[in-house]
Formats: structure tokens, sequence, C-alpha cells
């Protein structure tokens, strides 16, 4: 970047450390930037950085330090695993968010659940061992890492009526890629969607 070019910065998180207040940046913008194909450069980007803010499919969670390990929401099976720190967004509804897993949950009413955890710095399983697709997790069991920019973005995607896309450019680029099932059916706010009661789970009363 030139001297004396103008620079636009985005911040998106402000904390207090032991060592002082700072600063978690997401990323920067110059005048010649070239703006994300799929996102209008007029728009404010969210933490993770993958999306605009109107268009989030998920929900940001900000941690102290980088490598604290992320969980698995329920017991579940690894059906893709995205190693690569700058992962393209291919559509829209799946966002470039660099490495990610997902899992599949099958609940015993017939109820399936996808979650994707997105931003992750490494991915291991729970005793530190390379994950692979086809392994089973437990619930809380470990999938990963928080990475360098200690943000976590967390999807939930259920298969249920109306969730299901009929994008012509996802049947285009996916029908025939069995780990990509998953981006057919739209997220849902993790913090509204009750996913015990979609799987008919009766919850514990005292």
């Amino acid at each position: 970047m030139p001297v004396g070019d103008k620079l636009s910065l985005y911040a998106i998180h402000a904390f207090t450390s032991p060592e002082g207040p700072g600063l978690l940046v997401n990323e920067f913008l110059t005048p010649r930037s070239f703006p994300r194909a799929d996102k209008p450069a007029d728009k404010t980007m969210t933490s993770c950085g993958c999306w605009t803010q109107d268009e989030h499919p998920g929900v940001d969670f900000t941690s102290d330090k980088a490598g604290g390990p992320v969980a698995a929401m329920a017991d579940g099976v690894v059906v893709k695993i995205e190693t690569s720190e700058q992962a393209p967004a291919d559509l829209p509804v799946i966002g470039g968010c660099g490495r990610y897993v997902v899992l599949k949950h099958t609940y015993p009413n017939g109820g399936v659940i996808y979650t994707r955890y997105v931003q992750l710095g490494r991915i291991v399983g729970p005793k530190g061992e390379a994950l692979a697709v086809g392994a089973s997790v437990k619930a809380k069991d470990t999938i990963g890492e928080i990475d360098p920019n200690k943000v976590l973005h967390f999807e939930i995607r259920p298969v249920a009526p109306g969730t299901t896309t009929t994008n012509k450019a996802w049947a285009e680029r996916y029908a025939n890629v069995p780990d990509m099932e998953w981006s057919r059916y739209d997220p849902v706010d993790p913090q509204k969607f009750d996913a015990a009661s979609f799987g008919g789970i009766r919850k514990a009363t005292k």
C-alpha cells in the first residue's frame, strides 16, 4: 500500500486483557480494493468476515485467546472437513470462511440437523488426533481449535420442510458432491432454534 493512500479499518472486537486494552481487526480495505463478488461493497461485514450483517446465517463467538477447544453441539458424524484457510465463497449461502467442520446429527425421531463450525485454527479430535470424515463424535467432544482471529462462526441447518434450497447454481455445482449435501439446507438462528424439541428429546424435569 503506497504511503499517503487512504485506508478503511474494520474493527470487530474491542477487549481488555491483563496486558491492557486491545483491538481485534477483521480486514483492511483501500479505495483500490476489489469488492467481494458475492457481497455489496457498501455493507459492513460480520466479525467472522464471511458475510455482511444482514445476511449472516449463524452466530459468532469471540474468545480471549487463540487455540481454545471448539466442542461439538451434540453427538454426530463428521460429514465435511475443509482444511484450506483460504476456502472460497462458492455461493452466498455457504460463505468463504476458511477451515471448517460439518457434523450431521440424527435424532431418534428421524430428525436431522447439520452443524458447521467455521474459522477454525486447527481441526483436531478430542485427544488431539486428526479428525476424519466419517468419524463419530460425542456431545462436547473437541473437533477443532479457535483460530488466531479468536472468532468462531457457528451454524445450524435443519433438514425440514421449507429449508431446502432449490437454487439452480447449487444444483449445478454440488448436486453430485456428497460432502456438500449439508449446504442444501438453509441455516436458522442458533439462538432461537430448539434442537432438542426438533429432535423429539424430552427435557428433564425436576
